[in-house]
């Protein structure tokens, strides 16, 4: 396996580059960590560019037999020592290899356009955590896309990636800054907008998500904003009964999503029945 050349190595330096999220917008990358990431990307299908293993991991079965399927599917593969690799990734501890992985967005039209889509939506989310804990919910509730709005964090940071555990790799993600010309998108599509609110009067389980639906959840501290609120075709709650009113919005949406996955999942069986 091909040694990368310390720190001046072009794969290095764009490790580097790929830490900030600044760098990640210019170069259109951004970093996988850890074997079972790697691979998990491999197989899912992202655009895995280059490889970087540590020494030590390179030559281990485990790291022998995920160069070779790397290299079965045209990858560029290398090693490196694991402080290097640590040193540019600025991680600790240093993971055993590391993956450069290009961007997939899509269209906010591609995502509405898909037969009766069910859509989440998330208006300025601060934490990296929180967004990646989202995103695993949304690809395991069969959601068709995933909107990015306001100044919500990076979806390809480190801590974002890493909670996601790959559903980065296979959620449709659009980035739509303006919520509100985002919604008046959704509408000219036929889709139904469904906003939460801790004081909303209606349950979030008293509403149909069977049509083409946008369920849009908020900061995890002021939760949606108010133009967000008042422009919403409904807005609901879930009922809190101890004395903490507030949930996660990763929580929130996973709620929100699998009830709608019900109701789809029970609307498909009655119909077929």
């Amino acid at each position: 396996m091909q040694e990368a050349d310390g720190q001046r190595d072009p794969r290095m330096q764009m490790l580097r580059e790929l830490q900030t999220e600044a760098g990640r917008r210019k170069q259109d990358r951004f970093t996988v960590e850890e074997a079972e990431m790697v691979r998990r990307a491999i197989d899912l299908g992202a655009a895995v560019e280059t490889i970087i293993f540590a020494d030590a991991f390179s030559r281990t079965a485990e790291g022998e037999h995920l160069a070779e399927k790397a290299r079965a599917g045209g990858l560029d593969v290398c090693s490196a020592s694991a402080g290097l690799i640590g040193k540019m990734l600025g991680a600790k501890p240093t993971p055993d290899c590391a993956a450069i992985v290009r961007q997939k967005l899509v269209s906010l039209t591609s995502i509405l356009q898909k037969p009766r889509p069910l859509i989440q939506m998330v208006e300025h989310c601060e934490s990296a955590d929180n967004l990646g804990m989202l995103l695993r919910s949304t690809d395991a509730a069969g959601t068709d896309g995933v909107i990015l709005s306001g100044d919500t964090t990076d979806p390809f940071s480190r801590r974002a990636v890493r909670g996601s555990r790959g559903a980065v790799f296979t959620i449709p993600m659009c980035i739509a800054p303006n919520t509100m010309a985002a919604f008046e998108t959704a509408r000219r599509a036929g889709v139904r907008i469904v906003a939460t609110s801790a004081g909303a009067e209606t349950l979030y389980n008293e509403v149909d998500y069977t049509g083409s639906t946008l369920i849009v959840v908020g900061n995890e501290h002021t939760g949606l904003s108010c133009a967000a609120r008042e422009s919403a075709d409904i807005v609901v709650r879930m009922p809190m009964l101890g004395r903490i009113h507030s949930l996660n919005i990763a929580v929130a949406a996973s709620v929100m999503l699998f009830e709608a996955t019900r109701q789809r999942s029970l609307n498909q069986r009655t119909q077929g029945a």
